[in-house]
This record gives structure tokens, C-alpha cells and sequence, in this order.
């Protein structure tokens, strides 16, 4: 689906209104303490949601400082020069502003690396930690049996919550999780543990009525003297690393938000500690904590993991939350981020053959195309934009799925894929650094342009020969085409979909029967040639005829020549009410409709790719060297029966010959063809060592 700015804009008003509210409710009622803590609980679980929403930065240590220093930056300027009534005071909340600030960014860089229900379920804890801290700041009188209280709930709810990530496969404690983990998550506690403490106030004092300007006071004191102690950190950052400052432009409205509501409730939470001994805080903050990792869990099936908010449709976000779980990621790389059935298939097909030969579980596996792209809406993936993925510390291993891509430029790659010119990605460094290559194939990548790169692979690659010399740093490198002496020949990945998708291609059926399946390419194709053709062959065989397009993208196929060799069908005598033309572009569907034909003409190899997996007999027209490739090299049917790819004006004569060759319903033909590109499947593995082999 194309980007939907104005749902982001809704999303942002409704935000922007709550914010709003909770701020004047505050200044209508600033001694209300249920509002002050309504509005931390609120934008506690506002601000949580946000930061979800950050897609993986290069640097995501750089980018928590910036990030950070970017929240205490209003607050802290403000309250610079502000001063306390005495020098203790002064002193303890110089701690607490430091400890606010360093929770503060190891929230943000948990959210980073190892994900925002990882570092609120850690962040239960603190109970345990506060009971602690109260204990060697108050001495034992100060405890009671509040913190029995609250140290049962905080570790029920750690029970609870690991029993949930357990079963529901969230966030997975194994030994890298926990190495990241345990320093960001001690960090955060032990900081807030002092926080909560020193800003107690005793029993005695507690006052419900607590004069708005001290709250006020407190909090800019404790912001400036936190930005005081990062300030230096981002300087430091900026000067090693000014391209992070690209990552956060490319989210600026998220920041905005993450500022906002940080710093709402922030204040919010000040004013109700004030109001309480740490005990009965720490209360409201497992309240806090359980609504947070509530919310953060029901928002993976609601709007927010759909978009992000800079207005740009959300790729699948390999965030730094996954980092930490996965060793190393694996990217299905290829012409995937626009519709081409057949390019959308090789890399499903790859993916689920992977998991039939190696265990994946240790890896992140990513589709990936020049640009971000959503392709759900069309039974694909949720494309990620390939330099996104360079700058990544994670070792990163590329296997580009295939397809006639060998020689396609930049230019002419984006073009098919009509990216909208205001995308962020068009303007980090990694986009300038990947378009700057000479002559390079657009989607032949080098392992320069990845800061971790891992194995590199091309599986069943078309036009080898125009991306023969950038092919140096690929580990391995399989083609379909019949010319290349040089690198393992292989039929195209595609072949293989009926023992891997049969359940779920039949599952998708059509609605037709009895149908001829008909598709060509929007050029080339002389319609009133073909037209009289296909209504001749009605009338021969009583089948209905049903077109359909394989490509949507630009250069594809387009449905009005349909509707025009139709309607020259009708006064050439043929039945209107048998001529369909199928408008869908699932990639299921578009499978399941050639698979279920009774005869199916096309110009797309995928199509004849599909009918030969489902033995379907075929009729290829107007062919490039690629349909020759295939037929003379692995089509064996055809072979048997001498058939061959013909031009437009010998459709009909070569449909009546398929129809008769016996050989074309025969599934060894195919399943010759499988055993082929599974020993080619089983050598890359063997040679690259890509995945740990399951049998």
C-alpha cells in the first residue's frame, strides 16, 4: 500500500489535542493530584508508544545522547541559572537531575537495542531496587509493609510478563539479549531507584497542596543540571558522528512528540513524588509500568505498527529491538518493492526453503528493496529500504532472490518503482554513498557499503552478463541463463513453489472454471492479431478465457488492451459473458489462476514458470532470451513435444499443439526441475556455510 499521510496527521492531531488537554488540566487544577497522575500514567504510555516508533538509527548509542540532550534542551535552557533556597537541596537535586537524565537515555537506548517491552519489563524491578536504596539512605525504620506490598506486586508482575514473552515468542531472554540488557536495564533502575528516594519527602511533609512554582522550580533545576552533564556528550557525538543528526531529521515530528510528552510527564511525575513517600510512589509506578507494557503489547495489531510518524508508509522496522535476539541478519535483496508477481514470489520461496534446509531462528530475516515499500496489500512483505541496512553494526548477509535484474540501472530501477521524491531515505549519506557506484547494477551490491557485511549470494541471477564484473565480492552466484559457463546454472527459484505453497495456492482458487488464463505485457503486443486468435480458440475448446495482469509496476501489464482484445473478441463472435478480465494483483491469487488453468498464454516467464510447476500446458509469445533459456534448458515437456516460444501471430496454432502434448501434464518434467535447484540450493548452503543445516 502507497503511504497514507493524512492517517499520520490524524494520528498527530488526536496526539497533539491530548497533550494539549492534559496540559491545561493541569494549569485548571494544579494542586489536583489525580490529575498529575493521570497525566504521567498518560504520558508515560504516549511517550512509550512514540519512541516504539523510531526506526534503527546508524548509531544508535550517538543517537540516544542526541536524543536525550534534544529532550532536556527546553527545559534545561530555562532553568540554567535557576537556584535552590539551600545547598543540600541544591545538592540532592543535582543527583536526582542526574539520574533523570541517565534514565532518560537508557530508556531511549533500550527502546534502541533491545526493544521498548524488553526495558519496561525490566524496569519492574525497581521496586526491589527503591527498597534498597530507601534502606541505606532512611536506615530499616523508614521500611514498612508498603514495600512488602509493592516488592510482591513488582515480582508477580515479573513473573506474569516473562510467562507472556515466553509463550508469545516477544523478546526472548538468550545470552546476547541479556548482555545488552543488563547494563542498559541497571542503569535505568539503580538511576531512578536514587531518584524516587532523594526526591521522597517525609510523612510529615506531604502536602497535598504544593505551590505549583516549587514543582516548577524543582523540574527546570533538575533538567538544566542533567543537560549540563550531557551537553558535553553531544558535542563529542555531533563531532564524531554528524550523519546521526540525518537520522533524527528524517523523524523530526517523532522527536517533537517524544519531547512534549517526556517532558509532560516528567513534571507530572515530579509533582505526585512530591506528594508521596517513595513507597506509595514506586505504587504508582508499577501501575505506570503494567499500563506501558500493556499498551506497547496491544500496539503490535493496532495503527502505530503500521505507519510511522513522519508521514512515510513504515517498512518492516529491523529495529534494534530484534538486534539483540538475532545474531545476524539475513536480507532477501532483489526487485521487490513494486509489483512483479514473480519477483515477490522468489523471494517468499527462498525464505521458505531456507527454513526447510537450516535452522533461521538465530536470524533476522529482512526483505529488502532499493526503497521501502509496503507489499502486504498484494499477499507480499513489508519491503525495508536496502541502505537503511548499511550502516548497521549487525552482521548483515545479502542474497539477492533472483529475477532478469543483472543489468538494471538505478534509474531505471526507480522508475518502476515511482518512489515519492520527499522520501527521507533519498537523502542520508548511505542512499549518496550507494548512488554514487559508476555503472554499478542497481541491485548488484558491494560489501564496501556495508559497515558489517556478511556472506553475499545471487541465487538463479538473469542477465548475468551485464553484472559479471561487480559480482567479485559474492560468495556464491547461481544464474538461470543458459550462456553462462562461469557460474553453477540453476532453473529459476520459482520452480520449487508447488512443494513449499500448495496449501496456501490452493486455498486461494478462483472463482472460474474451465478457463484459458491469458496475460501479456502493456507493449509489443499487436491486439488485433491476437484478439481473433483467442476467440477461435474458444469456439475449438469451449473454455471461457480470463485475463490477468503479472505486473503492476510501471513497464508491466495494464488491464485497457484487455478490455480492447475483448471487445474485438465479441464482434470476431466470441461469448462476452465468457471473457473475464481479473483485476486482482495478490500474488496468491494471480498463482492460484494460473495453477487451476486449463491452458495458459502469457508473455511473463513466471507465468509460464507456475504452469510448468502445476503442469499446465503453456504457450509463450513474443519471447526474450530468457523464456528461451528456460524452455531449453529445463522445460522438458516442451522439449518432449518439440514446442518452443512463438510469436503473436502463432498463438492459436501453438495453443492447439500444447493442448495435444501429453507430456505437458506430466509432473516428473517438473519435478526434474526441482531436484535441479535443490542441489544447486544444497551447494550454496554447503559453500557459504550461511545457516546451520537441519538435515
Amino acid at each position: 500500500m502507497e503511504g497514507s499521510p493524512s492517517t499520520i496527521w490524524h494520528l498527530y492531531g488526536a496526539y497533539s489535542f491530548l497533550v494539549s488537554f492534559l496540559c491545561l488540566m493541569m494549569h485548571r487544577f494544579p494542586a489536583s493530584l489525580p490529575w498529575h497522575v493521570t497525566t504521567w500514567w498518560a504520558g508515560s504510555v504516549m511517550y512509550a508508544l512514540i519512541l516504539k516508533q523510531i526506526p534503527p538509527p546508524s548509531n544508535p548509542w550517538t543517537f540516544s545522547v542526541l536524543l536525550t540532550t534534544g529532550i532536556l534542551l527546553a527545559p534545561g535552557v530555562l532553568g540554567w541559572n535557576t537556584k535552590l533556597s539551600d545547598a543540600a537541596t541544591e545538592r540532592s537535586n543535582m543527583v536526582i537531575g542526574l539520574c533523570n537524565m541517565l534514565n532518560i537515555w537508557s530508556v531511549v537506548l533500550g527502546n534502541l537495542l533491545i526493544g521498548g517491552s524488553a526495558t519496561y519489563y525490566l524496569k519492574l524491578v525497581e521496586p526491589l531496587v527503591v527498597f534498597v536504596v530507601e534502606m541505606l539512605v532512611f536506615g530499616k525504620q523508614s521500611l514498612s509493609m508498603k514495600h512488602v506490598r509493592n516488592g510482591s506486586i513488582s515480582i508477580i508482575l515479573l513473573i506474569i510478563f516473562n510467562f507472556t514473552f515466553h509463550y508469545t515468542g516477544h523478546n526472548k531472554q538468550k545470552a546476547d539479549f541479556l548482555s545488552h540488557s543488563t547494563l542498559i536495564g541497571m542503569i535505568s533502575v539503580v538511576s531512578v531507584a536514587i531518584k524516587v528516594v532523594l526526591g521522597a519527602k517525609p510523612s510529615s511533609a506531604k502536602n497535598s497542596n504544593i505551590e505549583s512554582i516549587q514543582s516548577s522550580a524543582l523540574f527546570l533545576f533538575r533538567s538544566a543540571f542533567g543537560l549540563k552533564c550531557i551537553l558535553s556528550f553531544a558535542i563529542l557525538s555531533l563531532f564524531l558522528e554528524l550523519h546521526v543528526l540525518t537520522d533524527m531529521t528524517t523523524v523530526i515530528v517523532v522527536i517533537t512528540m517524544l519531547i512534549m510528552s517526556q517532558n509532560l510527564y516528567n513534571y507530572a511525575s515530579l509533582v505526585a513524588n512530591l506528594n508521596m513517600l517513595a513507597g506509595e510512589y514506586v505504587n504508582a509506578k508499577i501501575v505506570k509500568r503494567t499500563l506501558v507494557l500493556l499498551s506497547l503489547s496491544l500496539s503490535a495489531g493496532s495503527i502505530w505498527s503500521h505507519f510511522r510518524l513522519d508521514g512515510v508508509t513504515s517498512p518492516p522496522k529491523v529495529s534494534y529491538q530484534n538486534q539483540s535476539q538475532v545474531r545476524e541478519r539475513i536480507v532477501l535483496f532483489g526487485a521487490i518493492g513494486r509489483h512483479n508477481f514473480g519477483d515477490l514470489l522468489m523471494a517468499e520461496v527462498f525464505e521458505e526453503n531456507l527454513k526447510n534446509h537450516c535452522d533461521i531462528s538465530g536470524f533476522d530475516v529482512v526483505y529488502a528493496d532499493l526503497l521501502p515499500r509496503d507489499m502486504q496489500e498484494y499477499g507480499g512483505q513489508r519491503v525495508q529500504g536496502i541502505t537503511e541496512l548499511m550502516d548497521s553494526s549487525v552482521k548483515t548477509h545479502v542474497v539477492h532472490v533472483g529475477g532478469d535484474t543483472g543489468g538494471v540501472s538505478v534509474k531505471s530501477a526507480l522508475t518502476m518503482i515511482q518512489p515519492q521524491s520527499d522520501l527521507p531515505i533519498l537523502h542520508t549519506p548511505a542512499w549518496k554513498r550507494y548512488k554514487s557506484r559508476t555503472n554499478a547494477p542497481a541491485y548488484i551490491l558491494s560489501k564496501s557499503l556495508f559497515k558489517t557485511p556478511g556472506r553475499f549470494i545471487a541465487n538463479t541471477l538473469g542477465s548475468i552478463d551485464r553484472a559479471e564484473q561487480f559480482l567479485t565480492d559474492f560468495d556464491f552466484v547461481s544464474t538461470r541463463d543458459a550462456r553462462d559457463e562461469q557460474h553453477t546454472f540453476a532453473p529459476d527459484s520459482v520452480v520449487i513453489i508447488k512443494g513449499l505453497f500448495n496449501e496456501k495456492i490452493a486455498a486461494h482458487k478462483p472463482a472460474f472454471s474451465d478457463y484459458i488464463a491469458v496475460q501479456f505485457r502493456s507493449s509489443g503486443v499487436n491486439l488485433p492479431l491476437i484478439a481473433p486468435q483467442l476467440a477461435e480458440l474458444m469456439n475449438r475448446t469451449g473454455h471461457e478465457i480470463v485475463f490477468f495482469r503479472a505486473g503492476a509496476a510501471a513497464r508491466h501489464d495494464l488491464l485497457p488492451p484487455y478490455v480492447k482484445v475483448k471487445d474485438i473478441m465479441v464482434k470476431a463472435g466470441a461469448t462476452e459473458e465468457n471473457i473475464h478480465i481479473f483485476s486482482g494483483l495478490d500474488i496468491w491469487d494471480i498463482t492460484s489462476l494460473i495453477a487451476h488453468s486449463k491452458l495458459c498464454i502469457a508473455t511473463s516467464l513466471h507465468v509460464r514458470i507456475i504452469a510448468f510447476s502445476y503442469s499446465v500446458p503453456r504457450v509463450t509469445f513474443n519471447p526474450a532470451a530468457k523464456h528461451s533459456s528456460m524452455i531449453g534448458m529445463y522445460d522438458f515437456a516442451a522439449q518432449s513435444c518439440h514446442l518452443r516460444a512463438v510469436s503473436d501471430d502463432l498463438i492459436f496454432e501453438a495453443a492447439v499443439q500444447s493442448l495435444a502434448c501429453k507430456e505437458y501434464r506430466d509432473d516428473n518434467n517438473s519435478a526434474k526441475a526441482v531436484t535441479m535447484y535443490q542441489k544447486m540450493f544444497w551447494k550454496m548452503i554447503d559453500t557459504t556455510k550461511l545457516c546451520p543445516i537441519t538435515k
